[in-house]
């Protein structure tokens, strides 16, 4: 079986960092680091992952859940948000997509 090909999208470098050697000690392929919702959208564009790890919040706004709903639209692929925050309304806004 073929490794899994797992976009991580994380304005943080560091976490992206311990994310990605997280997933290749345990044989997931990382396809791409985004540090940006531009970022992640090129990159979706031009090297579909398989599964995207995904940070809610961006930049200091919310366009993690803007790339999701992105991803539902024009890619259908599956994702998995991560996020320091876990106000009531974020985790709402989130469940949306």
């Amino acid at each position: 079986m073929s490794e899994v090909r797992v976009l991580i999208v994380e304005d943080e470098p560091l976490i992206a960092e311990d994310i990605a050697t997280a997933l290749a000690n345990n044989d997931f392929n990382v396809s791409g680091i985004a540090y940006s919702m531009e970022d992640a959208l090129d990159e979706l564009k031009r090297n579909l992952p398989d599964l995207v790890l995904l940070d809610i919040n961006l930049n200091g706004g919310e366009e993690g859940i803007e790339i999701a709903k992105l991803i539902n639209e024009r890619y259908s692929l599956p994702f998995v948000f991560l996020t320091s925050y876990s106000d009531r309304i974020t985790l709402l806004h989130a469940k949306k997509y």
